[in-house]
């Protein structure tokens, strides 16, 4: 998708429009997210089931996310909003390579927060990757505050050599008391309503503690814990040897029992904050 209709549902300024995100099926969306990120510092692509995914897993609303298109109707970005409660998420941020420069990704940003707060939002947060300067500039211009730093990491597949600990698995039930009972502070991405939206829960006791995570047919993510251990990490990879992990917005207080059980960092994102 390069050149549309432009349509009315906004016009300001004059050589801008924007249309709502529901609007498009998520294939185009998709289409349009994978344009603007082709030379991103991690340009994380996304098809039309992941995009569904996406928008159910974190609650993005359709109807307050938008597309932007320039004078000619060709596509110039798209901005996604999340909502929950009195808070506003900010996410799939972004402007098509060769049409940046005319300050779409301020634009894009100011009509979100506009839309955040029709929603009754008070409280606006986001996630930008740490060296992303441009996007970071901006968010600090638009009054955000960086909060904390978030780390993505990996593990690759592989057996470990420890004897594995004697754990019990979790029943669906415990999975979410245990979930009820998180004493942490989880990024947009980790917060019990995504990891209960998108399932595929499993969970672990080890003696008083246990461990929560996601787990699909290829890699694991998502590990909530009573309290950072690795043995509990451990645990799961005696559970899945074969299992590649990939875990996102990790709060770096948590590292070292990560770095203890053979993770590795991949990059880092800032996590800002604003008052609505």
């Amino acid at each position: 998708m390069d050149t549309v209709p432009v349509p009315t549902h906004s016009a300001t300024p004059a050589d801008r429009a924007t249309a709502l995100a529901s609007r498009f099926s998520y294939d185009e969306l998709a289409h349009i997210y994978n344009a603007c990120r082709v030379d991103y510092i991690v340009p994380m692509p996304m098809n039309a089931r992941r995009m569904e995914e996406y928008v159910r897993d974190y609650d993005v609303a359709l109807d307050s996310s938008i597309v932007t298109f320039n004078g000619d109707g060709e596509t110039t970005g798209i901005g996604m909003l999340g909502l929950r409660d009195q808070r506003a998420w900010f996410t799939r941020l972004g402007v098509i390579p060769d049409r940046r420069g005319h300050k779409v990704g301020q634009y894009l940003m100011e009509t979100l927060m506009t839309h955040a707060r029709s929603s009754g939002a008070t409280r606006g947060q986001l996630e930008v990757i740490e060296g992303n300067t441009p996007a970071h500039n901006l968010f600090l211009k638009l009054g955000f505050e960086i909060t904390r730093k978030l780390l993505v990491i990996r593990r690759p597949p592989g057996k470990l050599d420890s004897a594995p600990p004697p754990v019990e698995p979790l029943t669906p039930d415990e999975i979410r008391i245990c979930l009820a009972q998180r004493m942490d502070t989880p990024s947009w991405l980790d917060e019990t309503a995504s990891l209960l939206h998108a399932g595929n829960l499993t969970g672990l006791r080890l003696g008083d503690r246990w461990i929560v995570y996601r787990k699909s047919a290829v890699q694991l993510s998502a590990f909530v814990f009573s309290h950072p251990d690795p043995d509990l990490i451990c645990a799961v990879h005696h559970q899945h040897p074969l299992l590649d992990t990939k875990i996102e917005n990790v709060d770096v207080g948590c590292w070292s029992a990560f770095h203890a059980a053979g993770y590795v960092e991949a990059f880092s994102r800032l996590e800002m904050l604003t008052t609505l």
